[in-house]
């Protein structure tokens, strides 16, 4: 299995809350015995244009296309709507879960540039500045515990409990001879951990390749392939600000979003001054 399209570095873990629902989360396997450290300032969004972070008019368009082309291969659902898969209590806090985990760098550009269109500019500043790694719940959780970006909200909550118990112990009988065992393991493991019974399927002729992609892990080679586009496509000036704090080449092509914001939005000084003690501290940055 391709080391850049498996998510086997952390161990996929299913539990119940209060209510039957049942989130999707990730445990991480070692985590900091310390909290992200409080003094850690908010950021201040860069506006230099030789040194920012955003694509051009016609990279987002072209972006937009091809994220659209693969969210347009998970069928659809409807849910409750309680918001409850996006808000952790502090005991999955102290266990290593996150929400909207894990997010492409090419889906955080999409949804960057979306929060900074569409949203008033108090709460895009807000969203904008947002450094929690792992925070409790979700940023993008509504007021009356609706999803914000939910046009434009990334894979990972697009294929949330898409499959019931029944569909993956078929699928994975049924591509057992022609998929690694791997392969096969890691999706029902993956899957049985986002099962949800108030999630109805609104498209299932779209399954059979859905399923495909997910054993395959297609969609994550497709995710990995836009993000590193993308980070292409990331100014020369703060890419190489960003490389001389975290010491590697590129950065991580799935992250969170108060870790993409470190990186994509912040100024040349903040860099300088918090990075490298920010990029230590993290806990999911190193799936990659």
């Amino acid at each position: 299995m391709p080391q850049s399209s498996s998510i086997e570095n952390s161990e996929v873990t299913a539990f119940a809350g209060a209510s039957t629902l049942r989130h999707f989360l990730l445990s991480v396997s070692t985590l900091e015995t310390n909290p992200m450290p409080e003094s850690i300032p908010d950021l201040e969004p860069d506006s230099g244009q030789d040194f920012g972070g955003s694509l051009s008019a016609a990279q987002q368009v072209e972006l937009s296309s091809k994220l659209d082309a693969v969210y347009d291969q998970v069928p659809t659902t409807c849910c409750a709507g309680s918001g409850e898969c996006c808000v952790l209590t502090d005991e999955e806090m102290q266990e290593g879960y996150a929400t909207m985990f894990p997010l492409y760098l090419a889906e955080y550009v999409r949804i960057a540039e979306y929060v900074r269109t569409q949203e008033s500019p108090e709460r895009a500043q807000r969203l904008l500045a947002h450094t929690q790694e792992r925070p409790h719940q979700c940023p993008f959780l509504g007021e009356h515990r609706g999803c914000t970006i939910y046009s434009v909200r990334p894979l990972i909550c697009r294929t949330y409990a898409v499959l019931d118990q029944d569909t993956i112990a078929a699928a994975a009988e049924q591509h057992a001879d022609e998929m690694p065992e791997e392969w096969i393991k890691g999706f029902v493991r993956r899957e049985s951990a986002t099962r949800c019974p108030r999630v109805t399927v609104t498209q299932p002729d779209k399954l059979v390749r859905h399923i495909h992609n997910l054993i395959s892990y297609t969609y994550e080679r497709t995710m990995a392939r836009l993000s590193r586009t993308v980070f292409e496509q990331v100014s020369k000036d703060r890419r190489q600000a960003v490389r001389s704090q975290i010491r590697r080449r590129g950065w991580p092509t799935r992250w969170t979003w108060g870790g993409y914001n470190t990186l994509y939005l912040t100024s040349a000084s903040w860099i300088q001054g918090h990075l490298k003690r920010y990029w230590k501290r993290a806990q999911l940055n190193d799936l990659d």
